[in-house]
């Protein structure tokens, strides 16, 4: 006996091409391979290291507040510039001045006031617990840029 449901029999071209899919999906997570869509899962399942280090850059306003630059909120050129904090510290200090002073520039045009910009070397150990929480990060002061000159401090870490 026969059921009658409405929808058409599948092709068998779509049957192949679904396995072969799902025969690749699964080789490409055996294996770690990196090929769009096909995944290893490697950036989820890696383990990371319990001390992680990134880069901060705050903008210091007239009564020597700090606010961390908005990077979401600035033009479209801005938005890869996490990358550019990355490796602040290896460009020369010309190069180093210029880049504080587009940061400074394109809060400005925000309406923030900027006297300064600091940039600040992060240090989180996850393995450090603060009750059932992580610890709060460690910060300390690399670089600070004012009127076109860049002072560094601290050591070099990184």
């Amino acid at each position: 006996m026969r059921v009658e449901t409405g929808a058409e029999p599948v092709a068998p071209w779509a049957r192949r091409f679904v396995s072969t899919f799902l025969a690749l999906f699964v080789i490409a997570g055996a294996f770690g391979l990196e090929a769009w869509p096909l995944t290893g899962w490697r950036l989820f399942a890696d383990a990371r290291a319990a001390r992680q280090v990134s880069w901060e850059a705050v903008t210091v306003d007239g009564a020597g507040r700090e606010r961390p630059i908005p990077w979401n909120d600035l033009p479209v050129r801005f938005r890869g510039n996490v990358q550019v904090l990355k490796g602040f510290q290896g460009l020369r200090p010309s190069r180093q001045a210029e880049v504080c002073a587009a940061w400074a520039d394109a809060v400005r045009a925000r309406g923030g006031d900027v006297r300064a910009v600091r940039v600040y070397r992060v240090e989180t150990d996850v393995s450090r617990r603060a009750g059932d929480r992580a610890a709060p990060a460690s910060r300390s002061l690399r670089f600070t840029c004012r009127d076109g000159t860049v002072q560094a401090t601290g050591g070099p870490g990184g």
